[in-house]
């Protein structure tokens, strides 16, 4: 399976928000990134056919996802980044509901809604209302919504956000292990979370794509320009006004280990290290609007 953006052009009147966009996903799991304005979630919207391009066009296998339909729609999964539900619902009457949308039988949806509330821990509430819910309680049925279809395009946008560490690591085992043979295309800022889970990077700028390709061969562009140096834990903040700090620990002896992007060493004692892809994602976003 192909899912391919042609000259991919999206305008809010003289906004351009992607910009003649070209890229080709096969199976496997994309991590989006890119600060807040970058575009990503009007690619996702895109894909999911839910907004029509100012021009180009996407296609799945060749074919135009504009023109598919209802067929289209039956292999996509979706999770906006505000997700809608019904407070009065409990998760398992919402799932019902939601799995009578996509069309499956009730027979089938009792089974998929049990088995994914299992998935995201939510057996236990399931016959609680939604309105009582944590945000990360809400977001993990939104993620099991998103997978009721059992989709073969699954489409996720920040599925980790109001999710706590544990929730976090239980996302990524899930996506893991359903993954295979499907395209998933999942957008966070927890760099972290996406190094983890995702197998090829798109990085994303003002509605065009910086980066595409595995985290280890992106982040070589910054070789070279990363690195640590130990400085008094009393004089450790006047560097982080002048310097594009990516990681700050504190160490013995009162001291400060910076981890620092530049061009050039930033202080007589820096060492150079092996960047990572949260060092490339400040090398493109410092200061961005997050």
């Amino acid at each position: 399976m192909e899912l391919t953006a042609i000259e991919l052009t999206k305008q809010y009147g003289t906004k351009t928000a992607v910009d003649h966009l070209n890229i080709t996903l096969s199976n496997g799991v994309y991590g989006l990134l890119g600060a807040n304005g970058a575009g990503k979630t009007t690619l996702m919207r895109l894909l999911c056919d839910i907004q029509t391009p100012t021009s180009g066009k996407i296609t799945l296998d060749g074919k135009r996802i504009s023109e598919m339909g209802e067929k289209y729609r039956n292999l996509l999964g979706y999770l906006p980044q505000h997700f809608g539900y019904y407070p009065d619902f409990t998760p398992w009457d919402f799932l019902l509901y939601v799995a009578a949308l996509k069309g499956l039988s009730e027979k089938q949806a009792k089974i998929k809604a049990a088995e994914l509330l299992e998935a995201v821990g939510l057996t236990k509430e399931s016959r609680q209302k939604i309105k009582t819910f944590s945000g990360g309680m809400k977001q993990r049925l939104g993620i099991a919504q998103a997978m009721l279809n059992n989709p073969h395009i699954l489409i996720l946008d920040e599925p980790t956000a109001g999710l706590d560490p544990k929730e976090r690591v239980r996302f990524r085992n899930l996506i893991s292990a359903f993954s295979k043979d499907r395209i998933v295309i999942l957008s966070t800022h927890i760099v972290s979370d996406v190094e983890f889970m995702a197998e090829e990077i798109i990085m994303m700028k003002s509605g065009v794509i910086l980066h595409f390709g595995k985290p280890q061969e992106i982040t070589a562009e910054i070789d070279g320009q990363v690195w640590e140096c130990t400085v008094l834990s009393s004089h450790a903040e006047q560097y982080t006004e002048t310097l594009n700090i990516s990681n700050l620990r504190n160490t013995e002896n009162n001291c400060t280990t910076l981890r620092v992007i530049a061009d050039y060493p930033p202080m007589e004692n820096a060492i150079q290290v092996q960047p990572t892809l949260e060092d490339l994602y400040l090398f493109y976003f410092k200061g961005a609007n997050e």
